[in-house]
């Protein structure tokens, strides 16, 4: 009997590799906490080597993931004992129409080459993450956040069309209006109802200046007031807030156990694009928020502005357990409120980075991506990286927050840690959760696409397993 590397070879175009190394150089993503191995790595050279590995998948009942930059945190990007499809040789880009504000390219093209190629043409991808190095298939099956997403929604919300590898090897093109079901469901959905190969997305004209306020709050309510009214206003281009403990002291509590006596502090920082420094009303802006200290002003060129602060480091020996909740305006300080209490008892208060950020509800249409029930939506997100050996205490008590938000009505950003079970992936979306099933039976129906992270209704999954036996 041919073994799958020799198959494989035989018939795709691109790489395949069955090397230790090159197994465990994919056995692991940027979290650091899932490990699993595949049985081989195909690197597809078109959308056609990636057809005939799903076709091949379902003949050998093997299961078949999709990575390129390997940036999720929950495993979402690896498999274990199948085929691993690592995209990153999808990188070329088609048709840049700086003009008719759009571009198409291949899936395991970078943002950073976006970014590169768009820039001198005047224009930019609407909503940018943090991280440049990272893909455009990968982003777009998650949702991708910005500074911007208040006003632009996520990466997601801004792509035009997609061509996709369905989970019985079929190679569609789709867009909002032309196989739109798939098109709906493929955005954000972690690859598991098809695989994109190639993007069509939005570019939107960009200012050449830009100015951001650095403005300190000593009230939580305060600041969630201010990004309320300056988001709903429209008075801004890029919002995010930092917050910041300052440790006041030691107490010994009621059970003469020490406790650290904390203060928080929230740093908001605003940002406004324009064409001259001189359009800029800063005391007509200031006057109206309610902050305790103006720290800091700064001007960039446009260009300068987008660019992220620092690399995203990735230690071997590190976790990273980062996690971003969905919060209901309404519930926001509640929530926060609670987090920032419980923080201390589980994690280094002083190192660990904590924010928040903005939604409008109307900029995000994606059905994968659920939403609270609510106009304005406040992320809330902790990031801690520990050491491996120190991260399932700290990821128990990140479960335990991620319940509570799902409790008052918020939701995760799935692209960070996510430990779901059904009860879980039940709240997060709520009515939605028995179209998903559906969509999953009907797009990937012997369930071989990126196994492992969802958890199905066994209705669904016992239909995926009829239509398998069906289909031999």
């Amino acid at each position: 009997m041919k073994s799958i590397f020799s198959d494989l070879k035989h018939i795709i175009d691109g790489e395949v590799s069955n090397t230790k190394e090159e197994l465990e150089a994919v056995s692991q993503d940027f979290g650091g906490i899932v490990q699993k191995q595949p049985q081989i790595v195909v690197r597809p050279q078109n959308s056609n080597d990636v057809s005939k590995a799903i076709k091949y998948a379902v003949a050998q009942e093997l299961t078949i993931s999709s990575r390129a930059a390997g940036h999720s945190l929950s495993g979402q990007s690896l498999n274990q004992d199948g085929i691993l499809l690592d995209m990153r040789n999808l990188n070329q880009i088609y048709d840049f129409c700086p003009d008719e504000l759009c571009f198409t390219s291949d899936v395991g093209v970078t943002w950073k080459q976006i970014v590169d190629t768009s820039i001198p043409h005047g224009v930019i991808p609407p909503v940018l993450t943090n991280n440049f190095e990272v893909t455009l298939g990968g982003t777009l099956s998650a949702g991708g956040l910005g500074l911007s997403s208040f006003r632009y929604g996520s990466q997601a919300d801004n792509c035009l069309g997609l061509e996709v590898v369905t989970g019985t090897g079929d190679i569609v093109w789709c867009t909002p209006e032309k196989n739109s079901e798939l098109f709906y469901h493929v955005l954000c959905g972690y690859g598991q109802f098809g695989i994109m190969t190639k993007v069509q997305n939005k570019l939107r004209k960009y200012r050449p200046l830009t100015r951001s306020y650095f403005l300190c709050y000593d009230d939580l309510n305060l600041l969630l007031n201010d990004e309320h009214f300056l988001i709903s206003e429209g008075l801004v281009d890029g919002l995010v807030s930092l917050f910041s403990p300052c440790l006041l002291g030691l107490s010994r509590g009621s059970e003469n156990k020490i406790k650290p006596l904390i203060q928080w502090f929230y740093r908001m920082q605003i940002t406004l694009e324009v064409d001259s420094l001189n359009d800029i009303n800063a005391e007509k802006l200031l006057s109206n928020l309610s902050f305790y200290r103006h720290i800091y002003t700064e001007d960039l060129t446009f260009d300068k502005f987008i660019q992220p602060i620092a690399q995203v480091s990735h230690p071997t020996n590190q976790a990273n357990s980062w996690i971003d909740v969905l919060l209901p305006a309404s519930k926001a300080k509640e929530y926060i409120d609670i987090a920032l209490q419980r923080i201390p008892s589980f994690i280094d208060f002083r190192t660990i980075p904590v924010g928040s950020f903005c939604l409008l509800s109307r900029n995000n249409k994606m059905p994968m991506f659920p939403l609270p029930d609510d106009d304005l939506i406040v992320g809330f997100g902790m990031y801690p990286t520990v050491p491996k050996a120190q991260v399932r205490p700290v990821i128990e008590q990140l479960n335990l927050l991620t319940n509570l938000a799902l409790q008052m009505g918020g939701k995760r950003y799935m692209a960070t840690w996510v430990e779901f079970e059904l009860p879980q992936w039940r709240l997060q979306f709520g009515d939605y959760w028995s179209k998903v099933n559906e969509i999953k039976s009907k797009y990937d129906p012997h369930g071989i696409l990126n196994p492992g992270f969802f958890k199905y209704e066994q209705v669904a999954q016992t239909n995926v397993n009829r239509a398998y036996i069906e289909s031999h």
